[in-house]
């Protein structure tokens, strides 16, 4: 890896982990099609903490975490609630922990992933020394694919961001890839954080003592090369197992650590900031064929359907169930921006497709990493342009995020639209 000489710290750091290991039978999301709990653990569920200066970034190993959970968890910390961004590495292989969405939740879990947030929120502030920050991304990955349209090459850049203390030491990573940590399939029945975990540990075994961070980016049309609408099955596809994921975590280090790292500022060009807005994005209107009505219609089909597709069926139908006349037809949206040092992050809730990073690093000078999944997790957020191709992400997820109604057209943007007015407040 190369690196530059450690420059004047400006910028104090900490960083921890809190391990948490589900016990067999923990209920798990990212499949509607499979119901069957976890058999065990492959590599323990993560929390992890990035204290900079007076902001902190929380990720936590799991397919979602509610908006609800994230106020609380933000409430209860030593820090001011708008200076903490949480996000989700968004891994399939984790356990339910949403209520409402993506199959429910297993409460004591989510009290030991609330508490655990705390725990590694205080030990990273308590651990905080000066430190250096630089920057660096590489392209030509080619892990990622658009899974709506395989036609389409992207090369999203893997990026990343480490710190460094007084002796050259890495305190910490960041590491952005926009590509669904999907690789397992919905076969596997062992927690994992699926290709990010492999990723991780090959770099804190490359730096001992070190906390890698990974952020998931803004994937919500980006996986490593399969169809959305294969979680509406249980059965196997070619190349969705551990060993596949561990190569592909490899392969992303190993990117890591070929970056050439550069400051990305001078020396005490200013400490670390950061705004948060709530804006209200609409969802679509209702479906014309009543909620009793579709179910009705899943009954009858789920008779002879295949078991996959009966459990998909049958979370359906109670979605129809949990329906109500008087839900309300729009969402709060929070959209949270930190700048350290010159380094832009940029939090946005639930799912965006990967054109919504574009569309935002275009508009700014300098490096920015713009991930999803954060402070909370209703469903999509595809670009207007998406939604005359329908499909999974614009037509049905929605049910298994347990929401009245898919987001409207125009809702990414207004994402993006905040996303670039908090930013242009912070230069």
């Amino acid at each position: 890896m190369s690196t530059s000489q450690p420059q004047q710290a400006v910028l104090r750091v900490g960083a921890a982990v809190v391990e948490i290991s589900p016990p067999p039978g923990t209920p798990m999301a990212g499949f509607a099609a499979r119901t069957e709990p976890s058999t065990g653990v492959h590599d323990p569920l993560t929390v992890r903490a990035l204290a900079v200066d007076d902001t902190c970034w929380i990720t936590v190993d799991v397919c979602g975490l509610h908006e609800d959970t994230c106020t609380r968890i933000s409430g209860s910390l030593p820090l001011t609630p708008e200076r903490v961004a949480i996000t989700a590495t968004h891994t399939h292989a984790g356990p339910c922990v949403m209520p409402g969405r993506l199959g429910g939740h297993d409460p004591q879990l989510l009290e030991e992933i609330v508490l655990a947030c705390r725990e590694a929120t205080e030990a990273a502030v308590a651990s905080q020394r000066p430190a250096t920050l630089q920057y660096g991304e590489s392209r030509g990955v080619d892990i990622a694919r658009n899974r709506r349209h395989p036609e389409r090459a992207v090369d999203p850049p893997v990026q990343v961001a480490i710190f460094r203390d007084a002796s050259g030491k890495v305190v910490a990573w960041i590491v952005l890839y926009p590509c669904h940590p999907v690789v397992l399939g919905p076969e596997n029945r062992l927690i994992s954080g699926d290709y990010p975990a492999f990723t991780r540990r090959v770099l804190e075994e490359h730096s001992p003592g070190s906390v890698a961070l990974f952020l998931p980016g803004t994937a919500g049309d980006i996986n490593s090369g399969h169809p959305a609408d294969a979680s509406y099955t249980l059965s196997g596809s070619a190349g969705r197992t551990m060993e596949q994921a561990r190569k592909i975590g490899e392969h992303v280090a190993a990117s890591v650590l070929g970056t050439r790292l550069l400051p990305i500022s001078d020396p005490g060009s200013g400490k670390s900031s950061s705004a948060r807005r709530t804006v209200s994005v609409a969802m679509n209107s209702r479906d014309a064929v009543s909620p009793a009505e579709l179910s009705r219609q899943w009954e009858a089909e789920a008779v002879s359907a295949d078991p996959g597709r009966r459990s998909l069926l049958n979370a359906w139908k109670q979605w129809a169930t949990d329906r109500g006349p008087e839900e309300e037809m729009s969402w709060d949206a929070p959209v949270s921006v930190f700048n350290w040092q010159g380094l832009t992050l940029v939090g946005l809730p639930g799912e965006p497709f990967l054109a919504t990073t574009e569309a935002i690093a275009s508009g700014v000078t300098g490096p920015v990493l713009v991930t999803g999944y954060t402070n909370g997790c209703p469903g999509y957020f595809p670009t207007a342009d998406e939604y005359d191709f329908g499909g999974y992400e614009v037509e049905d997820a929605h049910r298994y995020y347990g929401m009245p109604a898919p987001f409207a057209p125009g809702s990414a943007e207004v994402l993006i639209q905040t996303a670039l007015e908090l930013m242009g407040g912070l230069q």
